[in-house]
């Protein structure tokens, strides 16, 4: 697990609004209104019964940008959910895949020694720390489409994914929306609560 993966497999919702992270802070399972620049946070989107429909890694891009990162098959039954509450909230919801590259950096190519959540910004990207995989440090690069691409070994999606599992930290897609509460996966452990 050492390399740089593309991630065509996850999708980019924006909230953009002076009410972005107050709107967030209301909808899913996580602290939106203290949430800095230097952090992400994992969250889930419930619902009415408390399953989870979807899961985001999430983290402000400035004051009034919010970026929700998930699995791709589930963006656009997700924005229309969310974009439903929105209400008198100013605040504006939308899919901005195509705005945004994103990549998994693992082993040499992951930053050491930060924390998992912890986010910094190099340029126009952004890293966000995510938890290791059999001691491999993982994280999340993220900038606008036309940056030039990490550097690194490449790295297959599918180790990538195999990645995924091993650290411990599941990512909600089409096949199992609804059929968790944030319990059953642990998100109450790991900080997605």
């Amino acid at each position: 697990l050492n390399g740089v993966a593309p991630l065509p497999h996850l999708g980019v919702i924006r909230v953009a609004g002076e009410d972005a992270a107050a709107f967030l802070h209301g909808q899913l399972t996580q602290d939106f209104a203290l949430l800095d620049l230097q952090h992400a946070r994992l969250a889930a989107f419930l619902s009415a019964k408390g399953r989870m429909q979807a899961s985001f890694i999430a983290f402000k891009r400035g004051s009034g940008e919010v970026l929700l990162v998930c699995s791709r098959d589930l963006l656009a039954p997700t924005l229309k959910r969310l974009s439903m509450f929105v209400l008198r909230a100013k605040a504006r919801l939308t899919d901005a895949t195509a705005d945004f590259q994103l990549y998994g950096l693992a082993g040499d190519a992951a930053p050491r020694g930060a924390s998992a959540g912890a986010k910094t910004d190099e340029g126009e990207a952004s890293i966000v720390q995510l938890y290791p995989a059999d001691g491999q440090p993982r994280a999340l690069w993220v900038a606008p489409t036309g940056s030039t691409p990490p550097q690194g070994a490449p790295l297959s999606e599918a180790l990538w994914l195999w990645g995924e599992v091993r650290s411990g930290i599941a990512t909600l897609s089409a096949p199992v929306a609804e059929a968790f509460v944030p319990q059953m996966l642990n998100y109450e452990s790991v900080g997605g609560v």
